[in-house]
């Protein structure tokens, strides 16, 4: 019995979404040829790959092991793939890149329109990136995070430190005349805060690597993301906890004030992630180049 590449996309299609409806949309198949390829590579293989439940196919031990062993090969094969296919007389790369939308917008965005292949960008937080990354969604991810994968590397490229900033109507005026953690905090507290819902603990970081506990109170106001912060603050006051290199023309221009670096402050690295093996290197080469330039 010969084994057919199509069992193999169809269990990693259902192994990444865990169930049989789930791998029959993303491979535009019905859900009876999907279990067709499974029952038939489990035939092969001779062991079961998946439990089945009434709401999601859970791997099994082979199964898992099967993904880990198969996944490269099968990303190549579909690299190679991709690489060949035609598709209406266009044969450029595409590549995918995942990191914050803050970041892109920052960094990336301006070089879009002079790029010589396709691109298609994903946001999420480091585990959703990191989760893409190692099932294959994506090429290249920015991420503060590192993983264990099979076939990754992750390779630090600079530092997003963060600083306390104010809006340009702020009254900080007494801020530099305290000296003592109790009135320092205590002059902080009584200040508006801004800050986005997926950057809650970088403020719970910030305060507990100055003040050794957490603060103690919810931000005024959560927006959607952190260029939402930078633009209320440059028509108001308040302070918020932001990364430098997104502040930078805000401070330059006064629109907003950085304030405080803290007694000890905070660096999180910033690290590219990709596959070891990859026939896009040349494109994920460039957007890396791309980016160390802007950040330096």
């Amino acid at each position: 019995m010969q084994s057919n590449l199509e069992w193999f996309r169809t269990f990693r299609a259902i192994y990444e979404t865990g169930t049989m409806s789930g791998a029959a949309k993303q491979l535009y198949v019905s859900q009876p040829g999907v279990g067709l390829h499974l029952n038939a590579l489990e035939v092969y293989t001779g062991f079961p790959l998946f439990e089945r439940t009434a709401r999601k196919m859970i791997p099994t031990e082979k199964g898992k092991l099967l993904y880990q062993q198969m996944l490269n090969s099968l990303l190549c094969l579909e690299d190679i793939e991709t690489r060949f296919q035609r598709k209406s007389g266009n044969d450029r790369a595409t590549v995918s890149v995942g990191m914050c939308v803050e970041t892109f917008q920052q960094a990336l965005e301006k070089h879009i329109p002079n790029l010589g292949f396709n691109l298609i960008m994903q946001f999420g937080s480091n585990e959703q990136l990191m989760q893409s990354l190692e099932n294959g969604s994506v090429d290249l991810i920015l991420t503060t995070s590192v993983s264990n994968g099979s076939g990754l590397t992750y390779t630090a490229f600079t530092a997003e430190r963060c600083v306390l900033v104010a809006g340009k109507y702020t009254d900080i005026s007494s801020f530099d005349l305290l000296n003592e953690d109790t009135t320092i905090k205590e002059w902080m507290k009584s200040q508006l805060w801004y800050s986005t819902a997926a950057d809650m603990g970088v403020l719970n970081q910030f305060w507990e690597s100055n003040f050794q506990e957490r603060p103690g109170f919810v931000p005024n106001y959560i927006v959607p993301n952190k260029f939402s912060i930078i633009r209320c603050l440059s028509e108001g006051s308040g302070l918020a906890v932001l990364p430098d290199f997104l502040c930078k023309d805000a401070m330059d221009n006064l629109n907003i004030l950085k304030l405080w670096d803290g007694y000890k402050p905070i660096a999180n690295t910033l690290y590219f992630g990709k596959r070891k093996k990859s026939l896009f290197m040349n494109e994920i080469e460039m957007i890396e180049k791309m980016l160390i330039d802007e950040f330096q």
